[in-house]
């Protein structure tokens, strides 16, 4: 069982690039110069528009939006409000923008209309550009070809198809207060690049909006896990390997915990939980806590045994603010491998029309005199 550095764990996976549903995060590349926008070819959308109404948390409208995903992976969002001001959002998967920084862009459509603005990160892996109250701008968006986003650093062009209508209905939608929606269905979120009985699990422990991380640069024995994902500013993962010796949970789940405490530059502590035994598994729940001199981490650890020998661990990482989060993520996910290991295999039904197999008909054969 390879052990894991806590310390590495939170470094590793940050500067881990997010994995692509349908392909594999790009090799590194040396640092290029930015190239003029007008030479940056133009991303296609992966898909269709989607949209509709935003209300806040206490159920009043908010604004409306409108939304789709290019080839590279990054979203773009266009939303509008009741007064008419416009935002325009980049999604950028994977990345971790800091929220107290602020970048200078470039918008320019087709050439020809162009701002400067300044945009913000709202959370890590959206960047916000307001534009207030822009006819003209929105005016060539609905008639544009294509729309070029430009700072000191990158450079993104994306095809504006179908925007004639589609803006106009999310103008429609914004100035009734989303009372009158023709806008078409939101996107549903991209599928994650797990194993389907891993993505059950995270489904039925309640995750939402996780950003898959991969280690596709980090060689197979140095890899702090085999599955991995961030949602916040919260880590986690889950790693499962065979057993081969005689260890019991208790020596496993200890030794873990104890490796992730070693490695902990500062004070570190380890909690670990009495042992459960259910169907077909023992698990037991823990944490590991490492105060330095500039910060608290804390570590909630989910770790069970099966009868066959498989023993895994899901962990997920934060700071002190993020200590309910974390605790929460491993919480639910007890429940549901006690869920699971409660709930018995389905027996195969018989078919409701199913008929018992007839036997020959035999005659009585007649009496001999």
């Amino acid at each position: 069982m390879r052990r894991l550095p806590l310390l590495a764990l939170a470094a590793m996976l940050a500067a881990a690039p997010a994995v692509a549903a349908d392909k594999k995060a790009p090799p590194k590349k040396e640092p290029e110069a930015a190239k003029p926008a007008g030479e940056i070819p133009a991303q296609s959308q992966k898909g269709v528009w989607g949209g509709g109404p935003v209300v806040t948390k206490d159920g009043g409208f908010s604004f409306c939006k409108v939304e789709s995903r290019f080839e590279q992976g990054h979203l773009l969002l266009i939303a509008r409000n009741q007064p008419g001001e416009i935002n325009i959002g980049l999604g950028i998967p994977g990345a971790t923008l800091p929220p107290s920084q602020k970048w200078k862009i470039t918008l320019t459509i087709d050439g020809k209309t162009k701002r400067e603005r300044e945009a913000v990160a709202p959370q890590g892996d959206l960047l916000v550009i307001p534009q207030g109250k822009d006819d003209d701008f929105y005016t060539a968006l609905m008639a544009g070809s294509v729309l070029r986003i430009q700072s000191d650093t990158d450079n993104v062009a994306f095809e504006l198809k179908g925007t004639k209508k589609l803006l106009g209905d999310l103008k429609t939608c914004a100035d009734t207060s989303g009372k009158e929606n023709s806008l078409p269905p939101p996107l549903p979120p991209p599928p994650l690049p797990y194993p389907q009985a891993l993505t059950a699990i995270l489904s039925a422990a309640g995750f939402r909006d996780l950003v898959p991380v991969s280690f596709d640069d980090i060689p197979p024995g140095q890899r702090p896990a085999d599955y991995a994902w961030r949602f916040g500013s919260v880590m986690g993962g889950v790693e499962e390997r065979e057993v081969i010796s005689d260890s019991s949970l208790e020596e496993l789940s200890q030794g873990y915990a104890t490796a992730l405490k070693d490695k902990c530059a500062g004070q570190g502590s380890v909690t670990i939980g009495q042992e459960e035994t259910l169907e077909g598994l023992s698990l037991r729940t823990g944490s590991v806590e490492c105060v330095t001199a500039d910060r608290k981490i804390h570590v909630a650890m989910l770790f069970y045994l099966t009868k066959s020998k498989l023993f895994t661990v899901f962990f997920h990482e934060g700071g002190e603010a993020e200590r309910a989060v974390v605790d929460t993520a491993r919480d639910n996910l007890t429940n549901v491998i006690r869920t699971l290991a409660k709930t018995p295999p389905k027996a195969d039904k018989p078919k409701a029309d199913a008929k018992p197999e007839a036997k020959p008909e035999t005659k009585p054969e007649p009496k001999k005199n």
